[in-house]
């Protein structure tokens, strides 16, 4: 696995949580949350839906994951469908109530990384973890280079799926800690602190802010 250069556990104390959830979403106001909120009402029993996909796609292209070293794929919609069976399989599962020995999830994460293609290059950790949390929102959180690999590493591994799976597992450990205070954050009335996921994101993006830029 790559080298982390702190943990969340180590870096983030429970008792700034709830600023740094606040301060984080301040930072993303900038941004229309239209496309995340529109996302969010919709049953997950609808999400392989072209509707649903197709705002999906908007959203992704919206944060610059169609650019020129991100590139979406053509069959985009196609591509999601094909593992929708897979990725349903998924959505029983919380981020904070995953067990780190529940070595099958671990195993359909390893694969699902692998074999749904979205982008056209082979850069593809941002997109793949964006597009599973507009998904699965409750379970996966976005991925970023600006703030999410910064905050963990010195530079941007070579090994995406090995970055993925231990970012997860760095997310899924803050969240199993800190359930309460995080829940705590979640405001259904708020444009960015909506699940677990992005709040822990939120606090991320404060933090690299704060002490990092």
């Amino acid at each position: 696995m790559p080298k982390l250069k702190q943990t969340l556990l180590s870096a983030i104390p429970a008792k700034s949580i709830a600023r740094l959830a606040k301060s984080g979403e301040k930072l993303l106001k900038k941004y229309d949350a239209e496309f995340y909120n529109r996302i969010l009402r919709y049953s997950r029993k609808d999400i392989f839906s072209d509707k649903f996909l197709e705002l999906v796609y908007k959203m992704l292209v919206a944060f610059k994951m169609n650019s020129r070293g991100a590139k979406l794929s053509v069959d985009f919609k196609e591509t999601v469908k094909e593992h929708a069976d897979t990725i349903q399989s998924l959505a029983k599962y919380k981020l904070e109530k995953v067990k780190a020995t529940d070595e099958a999830f671990t195993a359909t994460l390893d694969s699902l990384f692998g074999n749904l293609r979205l982008t056209q290059t082979k850069s593809s950790l941002v997109t793949f973890s964006k597009a599973m949390h507009f998904l699965l929102p409750d379970l996966f959180m976005p991925i970023d280079r600006r703030y999410t690999l910064r905050f963990f590493y010195e530079s941007s591994p070579v090994n995406e799926k090995q970055c993925f799976l231990q970012v997860f597992e760095q997310f899924r450990q803050f969240a199993h800690e800190h359930h309460e205070t995080l829940k705590a954050q979640v405001d259904k009335t708020s444009h960015w602190n909506r699940n677990i996921p992005k709040v822990i994101d939120n606090v991320i993006i404060a933090y690299v802010s704060e002490k990092m830029e």
